[in-house]
């Protein structure tokens, strides 16, 4: 039985199998031994985009900060949930809420990405007032990183 990935592409067999591609290898090995707890106390949430390394984007390493991604870094209930974990179990102080250019959750439309941005960035504050928030839209094209708004 052939495996497909319906609606995302012709799958159906009617075209030959593409030459598989091998894992890339790491880039590094992580440290053995990380602490729980990110070492900045922060968090980012961030959009699931493929075009977005937010270790990377925003000059973190491994170890640095909580990473949550979604599609349209859209601040959920699970969102939510995971930023109260991370402020009482791993000690999370602050959030950093960034979405992006061109993002297909948004159509993309660059306003309608930053306006989610903003609500996420109320959102958080009015559901954990004692954490920092601020909100940013990264630019796919430039790697720029633009403030958005902070509560």
């Amino acid at each position: 039985m052939d495996f497909a990935w319906e609606p995302f592409g012709r799958t159906r067999g009617d075209e030959p199998p593409a030459a598989p591609v091998p894992p890339p290898a790491p880039v590094s090995s992580p440290p053995i031994a990380l602490p729980r707890e990110p070492a900045r106390r922060l968090a980012v949430v961030s959009c699931m985009d493929c075009r977005i390394d937010p270790l990377q984007a925003f000059g973190l390493a491994l170890g640095d900060a909580v990473v949550l991604r979604n599609a349209g870094a859209q601040v959920s209930d699970d969102v939510l949930r995971s930023l109260r974990m991370a402020h009482a179990g791993l000690g999370v102080r602050a959030v950093r809420v960034v979405g992006h250019t061109d993002c297909l959750a948004h159509r993309g439309d660059d306003a309608v990405a930053t306006a989610e941005v903003e609500r996420g960035v109320l959102r958080i504050g009015a559901a954990l007032p004692e954490l920092e928030v601020w909100g940013a839209l990264l630019d796919v094209r430039t790697g720029a990183v633009a403030p958005v708004v902070s509560a």
